[in-house]
């Protein structure tokens, strides 16, 4: 298994410190997942978030719902101090556990939530561990919970694949040579860089950047047991794919 790369303080701290500028479209896939977990004034009474890493996500959940409660499954101890820090004005409000999203993080919940949110978080699993990680997630919401997973998708062409990886990378250089991403990320860029566009089409194991279609998971979680699957929002190689329990 790939060595998980975020699990030191300085690459986590570097990717917290610029990830609204590493992903282009990080705060309006945020503002997406908030307006569809709050649909028709719906305000969710649990939500945990798989791989929620540095917690903005889940600041954001809880300035937005003041009456949820949230759980952060991540499995870097790095990522979860920062993520405590940035979430203590609501300690009485949140837990966290540390897992992989391939472990059985549902026994350690307190309570059934009702709602399931990732961010760029469920693509670093291969085929076989999403499929399981859809089938955990069904088991573990409430009747007529949502299932939301706002990450990368690869398109079905290759071509347009390789073409959005390689605008990604224009798009991180950019932002670095205009300061907005801090130089001590430039080795984790080249090294994505290197994994993703230079050996592009290679085998990508757990870890990895393991893409795939929306359709293909669409079809992970309709065999799971969800309803009303469907990709709710998209722009380039990302998507937020939506399930009802």
């Amino acid at each position: 298994m790939t060595t998980y790369r975020w699990n030191t303080n300085e690459a986590a701290a570097t990717f917290d410190a610029a990830a609204p500028a590493i992903h282009p479209f990080y705060v309006a896939l945020q503002d997406e997942i908030l307006s569809l977990l709050g649909a028709g004034g719906r305000e969710p009474t649990c939500v945990v978030d798989l791989g929620g890493g540095s917690g903005r996500l889940l600041e954001r959940v809880l300035e937005r719902f003041p009456s949820s409660r949230a759980i952060l499954v991540d499995q870097s101890a790095a990522f979860l101090a920062i993520a405590e820090r940035r979430l203590a004005r609501f300690a009485d409000r949140t837990m966290f556990i540390e897992k992989r999203l391939q472990d059985d993080w549902p026994a350690e919940l307190p309570t059934t939530p009702d709602a399931l949110v990732s961010m760029s978080a469920i693509h670093h699993l291969e085929p076989a561990e999403k499929r399981d990680l859809y089938a955990r997630s069904f088991q573990a919401l409430a009747a007529g919970g949502l299932f939301l997973n706002g990450d990368e998708l690869r398109p079905e062409s290759d071509a347009e694949y390789l073409a959005a990886m390689e605008w990604w990378c224009e798009q991180k250089k950019l932002a670095m040579a205009a300061g907005r991403i801090p130089e001590s990320f430039r080795p984790m860029s080249e090294a994505w860089h290197d994994r993703n566009v230079r050996r592009f089409g290679e085998p990508k194991h757990s870890g990895d950047d393991c893409h795939e279609t929306a359709a293909v998971q669409g079809e992970y979680l309709r065999a799971a047991g969800f309803r009303d699957v469907r990709l709710a929002w998209s722009e380039k190689l990302w998507g937020i794919l939506f399930a009802r329990k």
